[in-house]
């Protein structure tokens, strides 16, 4: 449990630093390359801890392996670890992570500001979710 843990603490971590930017407008956002790439890293990050988070749960429980990223969060919706809503953010912000790791020639401006300004709560219901469906569960076993 310490690795997932551990990764949790990561989401965490730059979903806060994220939050530091939350007052910011789109147009400041777009002058400023330094700010817009430490939202976009943040926000990366963020996405890769989940997914390894999954991919860990997915491992430890041997679950179907998914076929892409997007997949590791269908698996755990399957086995009712994380909620619908979760997996409804999740599987959008996977693209989004391989946009800003692959297609950094590519990124929709619109589309990483829209994640800081209405989308940092859902990490947290992720996390949620697998702290109250996988971690406490496993605890008692």
């Amino acid at each position: 449990m310490e690795e997932i843990n551990a990764k949790i603490a990561v989401v965490q971590e730059r979903i806060r630093r994220l939050s530091n930017f939350s007052s910011l407008s789109f147009e400041s956002y777009l002058k400023d390359l330094t700010v817009r790439d430490a939202i976009e890293r943040n926000i990366e990050v963020a996405i890769q801890a989940c997914i390894d988070i999954a991919r860990i749960i997915i491992k430890r429980e041997r679950l179907r392996e998914p076929e892409d990223n997007k997949g590791v969060f269908v698996v755990l919706a399957e086995n009712n670890y994380i909620s619908e809503k979760s997996l409804k953010f999740l599987i959008p912000m996977a693209g989004t992570r391989n946009v800003l790791v692959h297609g950094y020639d590519k990124i929709d401006d619109s589309i990483i500001f829209g994640v800081l300004k209405k989308h940092l709560s859902d990490f947290n219901l992720f996390i949620k979710d697998i702290e109250e469906r996988y971690l406490i569960k496993k605890t008692g076993d």
